[in-house]
């Protein structure tokens, strides 16, 4: 059974009497939480004192599917946001850089933990959105026909907004010509055999064992291998839990959206998982779902020609279904111990015994060493 553990973290356990290193080491178990293509979960975080460092972990890279690592950039500052997200709703200010490195190439963003705000906050939006972090989850089921309202449309083009992005809303005539391309990319990646097989990898059963991947969309190597047919993950299920054909593609999409910015450079890319991540606890919050239908953006002549059809300005990143859909499950997570240090060793999490007999455990809080 998938390692579900990580989703039980629970905000009584913060360490409001531990150092700046137990509250930030405590947040990234909400950073950890945020979505990732085929949840590769390519991050690593480094704690040391006051100070945070995000790092791109390329051993969980797709190099067919995503061979500019834009998404794995995007789902690494999709991290990025919850843990930012956590740290304000405990009533602490941050600074966030981000760094392209030029000698250090995997190291993307520096966090640093600032003051304890006064006074406690009356953003209702942010808190309803923190809440979210630990039910949200990608839907890949059927949605219902049911329209999405223009002012919830018009919220998550303002979510965007803040975080330097834009959101377009595709409309009818648009939506049919994008999905159709999205049809058509599913068939040029599909005749790559790496692609193939990079989509066994992580659909592999045997990733309940590592934590990762989405193994309850996996099929024997033979069956996906042999194959031309659209998988699950790729689009999402039609009829008898198998993917949605291309005829019925248009249906159980109500509303379909890209995601993009001005330009396309690395501090864009980080921007772009700001704005997605805001953009899925803000649908979370209004009790929508959306999954992703990213093909055409990682075909790169098919990307240029999404531009064409949505005259809008600047780089498309994420291409997204939204609508009504039924409950999720969540899926696994590597320990912390894989992904977070601590002054440089791999997190080791206590917690402090009082002395005397019996020696009973403190809940107070966390201590991260």
């Amino acid at each position: 059974m998938a390692n579900i553990e990580a989703w039980s973290v629970s905000e009584y356990e913060f360490p409001h009497e531990g150092t700046p290193q137990d509250k930030l080491a405590f947040c990234v178990r909400y950073a950890i939480l945020a979505p990732s293509s085929y949840n590769t979960q390519p991050w690593q975080f480094e704690v040391k004192g006051n100070e945070c460092r995000l790092y791109a972990d390329r051993r969980y890279a797709l190099p067919i599917i995503d061979p500019d690592d834009r998404a794995l950039i995007i789902a690494c500052s999709n991290a990025l946001f919850n843990l930012r997200l956590a740290l304000h709703y405990f009533g602490y200010s941050e600074t966030t850089e981000f760094i392209p490195d030029q000698e250090n190439e995997d190291l993307l963003a520096k966090l640093t933990l600032g003051d304890k705000i006064e006074g406690e906050s009356d953003d209702m939006q942010e808190k309803a959105l923190f809440k979210s972090i630990t039910e949200f989850e990608k839907n890949h089921g059927a949605f219902l026909d049911k329209p999405v309202s223009q002012e919830d449309m018009d919220d998550f083009k303002t979510a965007c907004s803040a975080e330097g992005a834009w959101l377009y809303v595709c409309d009818q005539d648009e939506k049919k010509t994008i999905i159709n391309m999205v049809a058509e990319a599913d068939r040029i990646q599909s005749m790559n055999k790496n692609f193939r097989r990079e989509i066994c990898l992580w659909t592999d059963k045997r990733r309940e064992e590592s934590y990762d991947g989405v193994p309850e969309y996996g099929a024997s190597f033979s069956a996906v291998m042999n194959q031309f047919t659209p998988h699950v993950i790729r689009r999402f299920e039609g009829e008898n839990k198998e993917a949605v054909t291309d005829a019925d593609f248009a249906t159980h999409i109500p509303l379909l959206v890209i995601l993009g910015t001005i330009s396309g450079g690395a501090q864009e890319r980080m921007m772009t998982g700001q704005a997605l991540m805001r953009l899925c606890l803000l649908v979370q919050s209004k009790g929508l779902s959306l999954s992703p239908l990213n093909q055409v953006c990682e075909v790169p002549e098919m990307r240029l020609r999404l531009h064409d059809e949505i005259n809008q300005q600047g780089r498309a990143h994420v291409i997204l279904r939204m609508g009504y859909g039924g409950k999720t499950k969540h899926s696994a997570r590597r320990p912390l111990s894989a992904v977070l240090k601590v002054n440089g060793k791999p997190y080791v999490a206590t917690i402090p015994t009082e002395k005397g007999v019996g020696a009973r455990k403190k809940k107070k809080f966390w201590r991260f060493g």
